[in-house]
């Protein structure tokens, strides 16, 4: 997985014009932001991760560089969900931003503590439900449903 620093602006969906950071893009030997993070912002990610809107499809999972034996797991149980970790990305739309994770920061938070920037941990709580009509509308709003096309495609 590449690497970003949190809140930075990422380009792996396309041109990096700022207008999605990433969070959560985490790689071994460089610095995690550790602490612990609420149940309910836990429980929040892992809501929009378990169904999590995907504008282009991934081979492959990526594996945790820190658990060095299994690479950690392949899905996460929170209460009643079982959640695919370490193939999709979960885009968050915000009022000032739109951010993306990789849903391996289920893992990230819970295994190893790492807690992301407050700023996204707020968005994601006030995140409209996945696929809703609110969330597909903020997307819009950030020009992210367009992710991937080329200039003058409709």
């Amino acid at each position: 997985m590449t690497h970003y620093i949190d809140l930075s602006s990422c380009d792996y969906f396309g041109p990096a014009d700022g207008r999605l950071l990433a969070v959560g893009w985490l790689e071994l030997g460089r610095p995690l932001e550790r602490g612990r993070v609420t149940g309910e912002f836990f429980e929040a990610f892992a809501r929009l991760a378990a169904n999590a809107w995907q504008p282009f499809v991934h081979a492959g999972r990526h594996a945790c560089q820190w658990c060095v034996f299994s690479g950690g797991p392949a899905e996460v149980r929170v209460g009643d969900l079982t959640v695919a970790v370490g193939a999709t990305n979960v885009f968050v739309p915000a009022e000032q931003a739109m951010y993306v994770a990789p849903s391996l920061l289920l893992h990230y938070m819970d295994a190893h503590e790492y807690a992301p920037p407050e700023v996204f941990q707020r968005a994601v709580i006030a995140c409209p439900t996945m696929r809703s009509m609110d969330y597909l509308k903020a997307l819009r709003a950030h020009g992210i449903d367009r992710l991937g096309r080329q200039s003058g495609q409709q």
